[in-house]
C-alpha cells in the first residue's frame, strides 16, 4: 500500500492489548518503520536491576530514557511510522506505579490520598514529564489507534497485574481526551483490526 503523504500512527493500550502484533502487521502492510519503547529495566548507574527492584528515582529516569529514546527514533522516521505504544505510556506506567505501587491490587486508586511528602514530589516532576508527553502526541500523531482489553492478561506478566491494567488504561484514555486527541477505538481479531486500522489509514492519508 502506498500513502499519499507521511502517516505518523500510534497504536496504544495497557499491557498485554495487542499492540505489538497489531502494529508488526500494520509495519509490514504499509511499508512503514515500527517504533517501540526500549524495556523499563536497568537503570543506568546501576548494577542491573528489575522494574520491582527500582527505586522512585530510578523509576522516573527509566521514564525519561524511554521517552527520549521514542522521540529519537521517530524523528529518524521521514516517511512516516507505526508506533507500538506511545510517548503518553512513559509517563502513565511511570505515575501509576509512583501512586499504587510496583504490582497494585484491586483496591489501589489514582484519587487523590494523603501521600509522603518524597512520594508527593516525585508525583509532581512525573506530571511535568507527562505534559511534555502529552504535548508531543498532540503535535505528532496523525492517527492513534486504542486497543480495549479483549482477552485477560496471560500469566505470568509481573509485575503487572489486572488492575494496574485497568488503571494504567483509564489513564491514558482520559489524558487523550483532556488533550482532544482523537482515538478510534479498534477491536476483533487482529485481521479484523488491520482491516479497520486500513480503512482510517486510507480516510486520513486521501
Amino acid at each position: 500500500m502506498t500513502l499519499n503523504r507521511p502517516m505518523r500512527i500510534a497504536v496504544v493500550g495497557a499491557y498485554g492489548n495487542g499492540k505489538t502484533t497489531l502494529t508488526t502487521e500494520l509495519s509490514r502492510r504499509l511499508g512503514l518503520p515500527r517504533t517501540h519503547g526500549a524495556a523499563m529495566r536497568d537503570p543506568a548507574g546501576g548494577s542491573g536491576k528489575s522494574l520491582e527492584e527500582c527505586t522512585d528515582p530510578e523509576l522516573i529516569q527509566l521514564a525519561v530514557r524511554r521517552f527520549t529514546e521514542r522521540v529519537v527514533d521517530e524523528a529518524r522516521c521521514s516517511r512516516g511510522f507505526v508506533s507500538d505504544g506511545s510517548v503518553l505510556h512513559e509517563w502513565i506506567y511511570t505515575k501509576v506505579r509512583l501512586v499504587l505501587g510496583r504490582l497494585p491490587g484491586p483496591s489501589a486508586r489514582l484519587e487523590p490520598v494523603i501521600r509522603s511528602a518524597a512520594t508527593a514530589a516525585y508525583e509532581e516532576v512525573i506530571d511535568q514529564i507527562g505534559l511534555l508527553t502529552q504535548q508531543h502526541a498532540f503535535d505528532t500523531y496523525d492517527l492513534v489507534v486504542h486497543l480495549q482489553a479483549d482477552v485477560p492478561l496471560p500469566e505470568g506478566h509481573r509485575p503487572i497485574s489486572e488492575h494496574f491494567r485497568r488503571v494504567s488504561d483509564q489513564l491514558l484514555r482520559d489524558t487523550l481526551e483532556a488533550w482532544r486527541i482523537p482515538c478510534h477505538v479498534v477491536t476483533g481479531s487482529v485481521q479484523e483490526r488491520v482491516r479497520r486500522c486500513r480503512e482510517l489509514v486510507d480516510t486520513r492519508s486521501a
